[in-house]
This record gives structure tokens, sequence and C-alpha cells, in this order.
């Protein structure tokens, strides 16, 4: 099992504070099931840290060596105009350096209309995928998530959203489609937003059987390498 949105690398977001704490994540998602996990620490307009981002990376990925997970690079970026020429310039972090973009919105104000942002990335040569996708429901309706299919996009919903009665209700609907691309933990210390992935596989597992090697299975092991 992947998990493509982590906070894992640690000391360069709001994400893990310590590698004390990283080493904890890591021995979750070993619990869980997670065999391989993409760091994504937050990249906007005014954090463009590529460089820096890449040596903290190897320094992780060499004092985490003895645990039995695949680690890759990447970034969740914060939308903004002028990210697909960030990303051209490399100044921003696609998944592994792939075409693969963690991208996400504000969960309070339509900033932009996502379904535009899509497609711009989109016919730039990029793969979006755009991150907890439940946490716009508030201004982002029905029609909204279909055209991020249609333009393209990759679809990653929260594993603990599954926990919360409005978010819940969203994922539903998306599943229900098959609109649902990725579950990811979008963990960021080891306690109050830590790893957790069992109330999404029971909920899969129940609803919808056909769908649980697609997202906690072996399904997207080779993606990031493709």
């Amino acid at each position: 099992m992947i998990d493509i949105h982590s906070h894992i690398l640690p000391c360069v977001d709001d994400g893990s504070k310590s590698f004390d704490m990283s080493y904890n994540i890591l021995s979750s998602c070993v619990a869980e099931g997670v065999s391989a996990i993409v760091c994504t620490p937050h990249q906007n307009s005014k954090v463009q840290n590529a460089d820096a981002l890449r040596g903290r990376f190897e320094e992780f990925k060499q004092r985490a060596e003895n645990f039995p997970v695949k680690l890759y690079l990447g970034a969740e970026i914060y939308y903004f105009d002028g990210v697909v020429q960030a990303l051209n310039e490399g100044r921003l972090l696609t998944l592994n350096d792939t075409r693969y973009v963690l991208v996400e919105f504000s969960t309070r104000n339509e900033m932009v209309y996502i379904p535009d942002a899509v497609y711009s990335l989109s016919v730039a040569g990029y793969k979006p995928i755009v991150a907890h996708a439940e946490r716009y429901a508030s201004y982002l309706d029905k029609s909204g998530y279909a055209e991020i299919k249609e333009n393209g996009g990759l679809i990653q919903v929260n594993a603990p959203s599954f926990q919360i009665r409005e978010r819940l209700k969203t994922i539903k609907y998306l599943l229900k489609r098959g609109m649902v691309d990725f579950i990811a933990s979008d963990c960021h210390n080891d306690t109050s937003r830590g790893v957790d992935f069992s109330v999404a596989k029971n909920f899969v597992k129940r609803r919808h059987s056909r769908m649980y090697e697609r997202f906690f299975g072996s399904y997207y092991d080779d993606f990031l390498n493709n």
C-alpha cells in the first residue's frame, strides 16, 4: 500500500517536528500495512525550497533505512497563479520527479475554480492529484468534482475524513461513482494527526469491497516508477 500524502519529513513544515517523531510515524505506517510513502511537505507561492527539501529527504531516507518502507519525495502544493512556471523551472516538486503533482486549494473560500486549475496543469503536461478533495464540498458542487475528472485530474481523500460526518458524505458520493483514486493519511504528527487507516479500510471493505485492493493493496505500488 502506498500513502501519497504525508507530512512525515521532519522539521520542514507544520508536520513532523523531529526525526524521532518521524520514526514513530514510520512505525505506525508499518503497522497499518503501508509499504511506500511519498513525503509531501507544503510548498506554495512563497515557499519554493525544492533543493532544501531534497537535502533533508536524503538525510531522512538514510536515517530511516531500517524501516521496511520505500520513501519518495514530493510536495503538497498550494495552488497559485504561476504554479506551472514554477514547476517547469524546478522550484516546486512533483511526486518522485514524475509528472504527478499533488495540489491543494483553500478549504474555506473558492480562490480559483478547481477544475480550471486542474485543466491548466493537465494541458501543461502534468498529472494533477487534488489533495483531500472532500474538504472543498463547501463550495465545490457535484458537477465540479465530475469536471475535475473530465479535465484530467485525480482525486485523493483523507483517511481521517471517514470519521467526520459531513466529509464522509462527500466521500460516499465520490466512491459510489468511482471517482476516488487515492486514500491517504495526510498525517502531520504521531498523536492528533497520525496514521490511521482502520475506519477507511472497514468502510471500503463493507461498502466497496471490489475497490479494496486498489486503495489498500499493491495496485499502485509502481505508479511512481512508470
